[in-house]
């Protein structure tokens, strides 16, 4: 195992291209952490100041930081996407089975390693988070609301695994990469008409979307969600920012998720010819 991860790291690290974005993507979290407190946006000629409105504190802390950074999965699946694509364009799929590396070795590798790079990130959005927290929280309760490190864990493996499938399926970095796109797309249309549909059937707002807030990339972006806030609290005196926790129904549907693209993945390479 370690030779084979010893090779899978050669090859990420003498790719030019993969080196650079691996290096900018894991700066990028870690400067996000550094910049963060200083972000003071002004709107109408008023100062919006994240630490007094509370969303440095615990156990929201790890609601906010771990949504705003998860936006970053996407450069992340490009990585992926490239290193392995690369490896249909260069010939080195099959020049490493030739040399005697099987195809369940070879998915495993790139599984391995992309688990390597999510536990990496999601231990750097913890030693964030607690930075962030020893120093602008009111209260240093770190253990409440951790549950959302699971939860980013999470989202990251299956939005991975997702690119890991689409990069065997189409074997092609560009196509690859648009089909992401795309696919998230064509989830909005289908939430945008379930939507309008159930609201002249039934004009419920409880009631609004069902089934497409469980398709693959929706139901990844809803095991966290959106932080909420209430104004009424914090005119009132109290903090903007809400407790909240993570939708445990949503992890669940991306665990099942998770299995499915790795199942397909290993199907693909398994049935098609070098």
């Amino acid at each position: 195992m370690n030779r084979l991860l010893r090779i899978e790291w050669n090859k990420m690290f003498y790719n030019k291209g993969t080196r650079i974005f691996l290096i900018l993507y894991f700066a990028l979290i870690g400067l996000m952490g550094i910049i963060l407190p200083n972000i003071k946006p002004n709107i109408n000629g008023m100062e919006i100041d994240f630490i007094k409105l509370g969303a440095l504190n615990f156990p929201v802390i790890w609601h906010n930081i771990t949504w705003l950074i998860s936006f970053g999965k996407f450069f992340l699946a490009i990585i992926i996407i490239n290193n392995i694509t690369n490896e249909y364009s260069f010939g080195t799929f099959k020049q490493n089975t030739i040399d005697g590396l099987t195809k369940k070795e070879f998915l495993g590798t790139k599984l391995l390693m992309n688990l390597i790079f999510a536990l990496f990130s999601t231990l750097l959005v913890a030693i964030i988070v607690i930075s962030l927290g020893a120093t602008f929280a009111e209260n240093f309760d770190f253990i409440k609301g951790i549950e959302f490190l699971l939860g980013y864990f999470v989202e990251i493996c299956t939005y991975i695994s997702f690119a890991v499938f689409l990069s065997f399926l189409l074997r092609k970095s560009t196509f690859a990469i648009l089909l992401l796109f795309i696919w998230k797309i064509i989830e909005w249309i289908i939430i945008g008409i379930e939507y309008f549909t159930k609201n002249k059937l039934n004009p419920s707002p409880e009631e609004s979307t069902t089934f497409t807030t469980y398709l693959p990339l929706s139901a990844n972006s809803n095991i966290i969600g959106f932080p909420p806030g209430s104004i009424s609290q914090y005119l009132m005196g109290g903090k903007f920012f809400q407790d909240s926790s993570v939708s445990w129904d949503y992890l669940t549907i991306n665990v099942i998720y998770t299995i499915l693209f790795l199942g397909l993945s290993y199907l693909i390479v398994k049935k098609r010819d070098l």
